[in-house]
């Protein structure tokens, strides 16, 4: 009963999706940048694409963490028991990963048609996450196996355009590691707590973040277009992530492995069709 009951702000939703779309849509009037800074340590030389664009994603990025804040706030239980910025900071996870996400998609992409689809997708895309956030936090995710199912899609997929654009780019392997490290683990946590009905486990998400940011660089110096550098990429992240749910419920070795080797083998035959 208490499901029904609960009702999505639109008021809300609908200004937060107005800032986030119109804050998104100067990135198109934005040149990328052709200058990037260098600097020198230790003899070795490190570009840093730091321009306005990058500004302007971080600008959007907090913009999409407050609004989701706000959205979550309209809640029943938010308001009832007050919670804090940091209680509502593991929901704010994937919302604000997908602003991300597109934002640092669109910042590389040509100024053209497709631009503006890609925009488009990344908008709905964004009110799509956030809504399920919002019904995530109220609801029994045992009895609704459909949200935690699509919210656990959206968060690989987000992790897929991520790892296809660094590629596109291109990035150098040290811009790459601590971006597919930061992005993996939030993926990371976020999936483990869904998978496993409410368990934070910082631990086994560092640990994965931390091997797949290894395999995003073995995997950067492999002749791989982008699509197979982020179908491999997401394939890996997957099973690091598969095989900690399956040690922590301690799962047999048989069932340890099943899902994984699945996931692998399926991954790697739908890479070698972009060859």
């Amino acid at each position: 009963m208490e499901d029904k009951q609960l009702a999505l702000p639109f008021d809300r939703l609908s200004i937060v999706l107005a800032f986030i779309t119109l804050a998104m849509g100067f990135i198109y009037f934005i040149p990328p940048g052709e200058s990037v800074p260098a600097g020198n340590l230790f003899g070795f030389i490190f570009n840093f694409p730091f321009d306005i664009n990058t500004l302007l994603i971080g600008f959007v990025s907090l913009l999409s963490l407050a609004g989701t804040i706000w959205v979550l706030q309209a809640q029943p239980r938010s308001q009832s028991e007050r919670q804090t910025f940091w209680q509502f900071l593991p929901q704010c996870i994937l919302p604000v990963m997908s602003v991300f996400v597109f934002s640092f998609a669109l910042r590389g992409m040509e100024r053209n048609n497709v631009w503006w689809v890609v925009y488009a997708l990344g908008s709905v895309l964004f009110g799509i996450i956030l809504s399920a956030e919002f019904y995530a936090q109220e609801i029994n995710t045992v009895r609704h196996p459909l949200i935690t199912i699509g919210l656990i899609g959206f968060s690989h997929a987000l992790f897929l355009i991520l790892a296809v654009v660094a590629k596109t780019i291109p990035l150098r392997s040290y811009a790459i590691f601590p971006l597919v490290f930061l992005a993996s683990g939030f993926t990371a946590l976020r999936t483990i707590y869904l998978r496993l009905e409410g368990q934070w486990k910082l631990g086994y998400a560092f640990a994965v973040a931390l091997l797949c940011g290894q395999v995003a660089i073995g995997l950067h110096y492999f002749f791989l277009n982008p699509v197979q550098y982020g179908l491999l990429l997401t394939g890996a992240l997957y099973v690091l992530i598969s095989l900690a749910c399956g040690f922590m419920q301690h799962l047999n070795k048989r069932d340890l492995i099943i899902e994984p080797a699945l996931m692998l083998t399926l991954t790697v035959l739908i890479a070698l069709l972009f060859v």
